[in-house]
């Protein structure tokens, strides 16, 4: 983090006055917009029907914003001691217009009374396919109602507190359910995603946002978002906060093999259903990019290191498309840690002293000052637990048994 501080309160309207300014200013205008799409076709398309997943897309797009917005302001501290913020009601706003849509979509036809009367069967009704995101929305609601109690009665989360606490939690799990409704909606479909870029738009864009999400609750368990100091060793010159190097090895490993699995579970979804066209994986790989630019208060480095990362796993596209799905897993979350290491080059922060030094049997060397052991084994590491990520998600095949 870059340690800016950013004022609670500022001259003007205070934070009950924009909320409600914010949330109907914005729920109206989507409102206009949907009147005139349905003026335009007749009516607005339920579950299932052609362009359903494009405005669910569009809403949980909506509400990936408002969660990015909202983290921000957690985490640089411009919140106050109320639900009822800005950020709030960017949130809300979109997940009233997902709900409000979804009890549309879901309206049998005999009406609302129907509805009303037995919400079960509605949903009992819904396709396999479409559930996540009828039942994430729902999650979302019932869990931002408990937000809004608790911190009215129990305080606003800081730090840590945002990733542990109980109603955050049902808010993420509801949002993921919703952002990738329109990617489970694909996987049922055996034609989806098979003609190019433009065909599995709709794909990446939900698992993006998705990935987006995770990257959150993982945020304090990722060396992209720490200073240097933080996990270097510089052999007790007095620059790196720590001089325990078992320690900081430690601590900079448990963070990089969490990241292999998160890279790891994302990757594997998509790939393990659809052949990613040319251009996709750069598409994916720029929402967690995303993501951790809001999550590190704007840092510009990080959004540069994120792109760049998704430009090197698009060159590794052939790779797969010869077959070598595993090869290709262990190749992208082994280049995320050259491609964090590799940056440190780029950055004005350095270790002081050379490029390398000796310390009893052992070569330390730049960027972080870890052995050479370390510095090279850490990166065929990470690589070793993509390849078997890869093999438990898509084990080789079981031979039949000869029946005697």
């Amino acid at each position: 983090m870059n340690g800016k501080f950013y004022p609670l309160h500022t001259e003007g309207p205070d934070l009950i006055f924009g909320f409600p300014t914010i949330y109907f200013g914005l729920l109206s205008i989507a409102s206009i917009l949907l009147f005139l799409v349905h003026k335009r076709n007749g009516t607005l398309p339920k579950i299932g029907e052609p362009y359903y997943d494009v405005i669910v897309l569009v809403l949980g797009l909506w509400c990936l914003g408002g969660l990015l917005i909202d983290s921000f302001a957690h985490i640089a501290g411009a919140v106050d001691d109320t639900f009822f913020t800005p950020w709030h009601a960017m949130w809300y706003s979109g997940a009233t217009a997902y709900g409000a849509y979804i009890f549309y979509a879901i309206l049998p036809e005999e009406g609302i009374g129907s509805l009303i009367r037995n919400p079960l069967n509605a949903l009992r009704g819904v396709a396999p396919e479409h559930k996540p995101g009828v039942y994430g929305i729902i999650l979302f609601a019932l869990s931002g109602i408990g937000d809004m109690i608790w911190h009215e009665t129990l305080g606003v989360e800081s730090s840590l507190d945002i990733l542990l606490s109980p109603t955050h939690i049902g808010l993420f799990l509801g949002l993921l359910l919703s952002v990738t409704a329109p990617m489970w909606s694909a996987w049922a479909n055996k034609e989806s995603g098979r003609d190019g870029l433009r065909s599995q738009i709709l794909i990446i864009f939900g698992l993006g946002a998705a990935w987006a999400i995770f990257l959150l609750p993982f945020l304090y368990a990722n060396l992209w978002f720490e200073s240097l100091e933080a996990f270097c060793y510089d052999g007790g010159r007095g620059f790196c906060w720590n001089n325990d190097y078992d320690f900081v090895l430690m601590h900079s490993m448990r963070s990089l093999i969490i990241q292999v699995g998160l890279t790891s579970a994302i990757l594997l979804l998509f790939i393990r259903r659809w052949t990613p066209a040319r251009g996709s994986l750069v598409v994916l790989l720029v929402f967690p990019a995303i993501g951790g630019w809001f999550y590190g208060e704007f840092d510009n480095t990080i959004l540069f290191l994120g792109i760049v990362w998704a430009i090197v796993v698009e060159f590794m596209l052939p790779v797969l498309w010869k077959g070598w799905k595993r090869l290709f897993v262990a190749l992208v979350v082994g280049s995320q840690v050259v491609v964090f290491m590799a940056s440190w080059w780029l950055r004005p922060v350095q270790l002081p002293g050379g490029l390398y030094w000796i310390e009893g049997t052992n070569l330390h060397v730049l960027p972080f000052g870890w052995s050479i052991h370390a510095t090279i084994g850490s990166i065929i590491f990470c690589a070793i637990l993509g390849w078997l990520a890869s093999c438990v998600v898509s084990p080789p095949e079981i031979p039949d048994l000869d029946d005697e």
